[in-house]
């Protein structure tokens, strides 16, 4: 497809950070392997820097509680897909809002076609009894399915595209300070959404106590909130070595304090996910959910997904649901020595 024509594929994500974050180094490799197709990003207004740098990708930035809001809404945004001139779209989200555009959409010769999100495969791997623990295709391998059914061929991944981030540097001033020879940057985002995907906060600040110690160690923390951010704030002032970016920067901003980290470590939150985009590796603690649910962050090792043992896991999609056995074992059961010993063997292989 490297001549122009007049195929423009609006992409619909609306929701959550991390299942955006998902499809934009996909969504880039995909814009630039055809450039003579139009691509439309439809999505939260601050994931726009997430999308920038390739030509042919627009972003256009929902407004839920605004101009898209409710049915009206949502025809307002039908309206606006097509004064743009939209030809297919690719629902990688399958929500009530994006079925509602479908059916606005039947009447128009767009083509419309929706994710596989494969619930029944994931009832039956989150299962109390009976459970089948087998890998379940990847977010981003049925986001891709959504573009093939628009008409693009499937791409060769042997070289995984990137987030490219503004040439200019938005924060100023440099995350390690003055710079020490061997220094390493290591990000930690403690916190998830759901309560079931987060390891205990005085597990992590025992984990950012124990990496303290290491001179050559300088620890970034991350977070959103005046809740988080009070708390990692703490964090900073207890230990040496330690800096909370919490609260401080813009998201743009934020993305790039990432590109710069030698490891984040995070749990399987939007995190994982931004990280991953801008291809810095991944330590993940990972409690009620399980990389074979298919969100575990693209092209990072397996290995360094670290699991307490837990034959209840996974139990939930999103770990949105309460431990039924309400000790949350697959979370408690990993201890900050367990994780600070895998920190220092990613850096210092056989120790």
């Amino acid at each position: 497809m490297g001549e122009k024509n007049d195929k423009h594929i609006a992409v619909l994500r609306f929701s959550a950070l991390g299942d955006v974050a998902i499809a934009a180094p996909l969504l880039k490799a995909y814009a630039m392997s055809n450039p003579g197709v139009k691509f439309t990003m439809v999505s939260r207004a601050m994931l726009r820097p997430l999308f920038g740098g390739v030509q042919n990708i627009s972003f256009f930035a929902l407004m839920p509680e605004g101009r898209h809001k409710g049915l009206a809404g949502l025809y307002r945004l039908y309206k606006d897909l097509r004064k743009i001139g939209v030809t297919d779209v690719a629902d990688i989200h399958s929500v009530l809002r994006t079925h509602i555009l479908r059916f606005f959409f039947l009447f128009t010769a767009v083509e419309f076609k929706s994710i596989d999100k494969g619930r029944s495969q994931k009832a039956r791997l989150t299962a109390r009894e009976n459970k089948l623990l087998v890998r379940l295709p990847s977010s981003m391998s049925r986001y891709e399915q959504v573009l093939h059914k628009v008409g693009l061929e499937f791409l060769d991944f042997s070289n995984r595209p990137v987030v490219a981030l503004s040439s200019k540097k938005l924060v100023k001033d440099n995350l390690t300070g003055k710079p020490v020879e061997g220094q390493i940057k290591i990000g930690i985002a403690p916190f998830a959404k759901h309560k079931g995907k987060e390891w205990p906060a005085e597990k992590m600040e025992s984990l950012v106590s124990l990496l303290s110690r290491n001179l050559h160690y300088k620890i970034i923390l991350f977070g959103g909130g005046a809740k988080e951010s009070a708390i990692l704030k703490g964090w900073e002032q207890r230990y040496s070595g330690v800096r909370s970016v919490a609260g401080q920067y813009g998201f743009e901003h934020e993305l790039e304090l990432i590109s710069q980290l030698d490891l984040m470590v995070c749990m399987d939150s939007a995190n994982m996910h931004f990280a991953s985009a801008l291809q810095i590796p991944v330590i993940s603690v990972w409690g009620a959910t399980h990389p074979y649910l298919g969100f575990y962050g693209w092209g990072q090792d397996p290995s360094n997904a670290l699991m307490a043992p837990a034959e209840c896991r996974p139990c939930s999609v999103f770990g949105n649901k309460e431990c039924y056995r309400g000790d949350y074992v697959c979370l408690n059961g990993l201890q900050p020595e367990d994780v600070a010993a895998r920190i220092t063997n990613f850096f210092e292989p056989g120790l």
